[in-house]
């Protein structure tokens, strides 16, 4: 992955110091913390936020698209903001994580979204986002990058076989890699697959593009 522009906004100064560490150490991303919000920050490829007031947030992220419609976004909530998970997805984020997960996974995450156009979310959020009629028990946001770009490709009808060719991988693979996708995300064949990926936000409603 080339070195990307990542802005953080964040109170907590040993939160972005800790997040700025790890993105330098396993991406080196150039990371620009963004003070207060302003029409004059520089656009960036990603804004990672940390904040439990929905309305700061939906600010920073109005900001930043007015630079870069297509900027990624991570939101940081504590635990016990549960109920602002729903809302905060609403607008357009690409990861959401609970404070006390760390930033340890954020690189991986990272990667995962800026290469797959997935959207992930932290288990203890799930059941403030997840449909009244679906368990949390049957699904899981451990999906692997390859997982991800498969799902991509099922949710543009792709057939195993082209899929096989475009991620350069074994048919054998592609179906072991659409097993695992049924049974983590419950579904009944591929189309109910990708139909429960979209309604629960793994995926965006657009067309995820096909893997480099």
């Amino acid at each position: 992955m080339n070195s990307i522009d990542v802005g953080i906004v964040s109170h907590s100064p040993i939160f972005a110091a800790g997040i700025r560490a790890v993105l330098d150490r396993d991406i080196g991303a150039r990371v620009i913390i963004l003070n207060s919000p302003s029409s004059n920050w520089p656009p960036v490829a990603t804004v990672i936020i940390e904040s439990d007031n929905l309305n700061q947030i939906e600010s920073t992220l109005m900001i930043c698209r007015l630079s870069n419609p297509e900027v990624k976004s991570a939101v940081f909530l504590s635990p016990l903001t549960l109920h602002l998970a729903a809302s905060v997805m609403k607008l357009g984020v690409n990861i959401l994580l609970d404070k006390t997960q760390g930033c340890e996974q954020l690189s991986h995450l990272l990667r995962a979204v800026l290469s797959a156009e997935c959207v992930m979310v932290s288990q203890s959020f799930w059941t403030a986002i997840l449909p009244d009629n679906l368990s949390i028990n049957h699904y899981s946001i451990g999906l692997t990058r390859r997982e991800f770009e498969v799902l991509a490709l099922i949710d543009q009808n792709y057939s195993n076989t082209e899929i096989a060719e475009v991620l350069q991988i074994s048919v054998h693979t592609v179906k072991r890699h659409v097993e695992h996708l049924l049974r983590k995300l419950n579904a009944t064949d591929r189309h109910h697959c990708a139909r429960i990926a979209h309604q629960v936000g793994i995926l965006h409603k657009t067309r995820a593009p096909l893997p480099a």
